[in-house]
């Protein structure tokens, strides 16, 4: 690995031994050092790619004035991620973390405070990702020595939430939030059941809308190969069917996309499960 241009003491601009352009970060790395220098592999800590110069050169940008400590602490997050909720530790997953802990220090040292619309939404649908934020908070206040808010811990969460998507930023998993909000109160109104947030019922209802979500995002929807399956839901459930069509529409009019008629069913199928936890009756076998 040889360096082509430095950016910070910390950061440079190298060509590793396939030929490819990257960013390596690493304690002292630039220090000294010119073009055409071998590295000191011991001392790189992170490495990171982007297609295309405009890319590469707003990834550089970035990375030479973001701070290494916070670098280094958003990796540790995206590890603890990894451990905790089975994200993987991707560039996209540590980038966005490292930014936005960046920002949270600087709120901090302003005495700013961040203020997100959707932080009840976000303790209702997704307590294990919000459980690691508070974790990850704990973990950047004590490594970079500042009480960071609690309110941070929602914004962590939210990326975690975001990391299943492919869209950068925080935007499809607000909007994802937002709309499984809405899906709540469309099946209470339907159904006439209160939904207790903390039972297991509502998580796994919460998992199946995310997959759904997932799958409009990536054009994967569900297609059953038995054609009569979707009838027969209907014909068993037709209140959560007829629930479904209504969560289905609101789905398309946020997303743009209609539903396919096995994804509906399959959805009555979770609405019903939902409606029978509520109602404390027994699903059938």
């Amino acid at each position: 690995m040889r360096h082509k241009r430095t950016l910070s003491n910390n950061a440079v601009i190298a060509i590793d031994d396939a030929g490819n352009e990257i960013v390596a970060l690493g304690r002292g790395i630039g220090h000294g050092r010119r073009p055409g220098d071998e590295l000191d592999a011991a001392r790189v800590e992170q490495i990171f790619v982007a297609g295309g110069d405009a890319a590469r050169n707003q990834l550089a940008s970035f990375l030479a004035d973001v701070p290494l400590d916070v670098v280094r602490v958003a990796a540790r997050i995206a590890h603890l991620a990894h451990e905790r909720l089975g994200l993987a530790v991707t560039q996209g997953l540590i980038l966005p973390l490292a930014d936005h802990l960046a920002f949270a220090v600087r709120r901090k040292a302003e005495g700013l405070r961040l203020e997100l619309p959707l932080a009840w939404e976000v303790a209702q649908l997704y307590p294990a990702e919000l459980a690691v934020g508070r974790d990850a908070v704990a973990l950047a206040s004590r490594e970079l020595h500042v009480e960071l808010d609690a309110e941070e811990a929602t914004a962590f969460a939210m990326h975690f939430v975001n990391s299943q998507f492919a869209a950068p930023g925080m935007t499809a998993a607000m909007k994802m939030t937002e709309t499984i909000a809405r899906i709540f109160e469309v099946v209470g109104r339907a159904t006439g059941i209160t939904i207790d947030p903390n039972a297991m019922s509502t998580a796994r209802f919460v998992t199946h809308l995310r997959y759904l979500f997932v799958r409009v995002a990536q054009g994967t929807q569900i297609a059953d190969p038995h054609p009569t399956l979707a009838d027969a839901i209907a014909n068993a459930h037709p209140e959560a069917m007829a629930c479904a069509e209504k969560i289905a529409y609101l789905i398309g009019m946020d997303t743009d996309t209609t539903l396919g008629r096995d994804e509906v069913a399959y959805l009555a199928l979770h609405v019903a499960r939902l409606v029978w936890a509520a109602r404390e009756v027994t699903p059938p076998a």
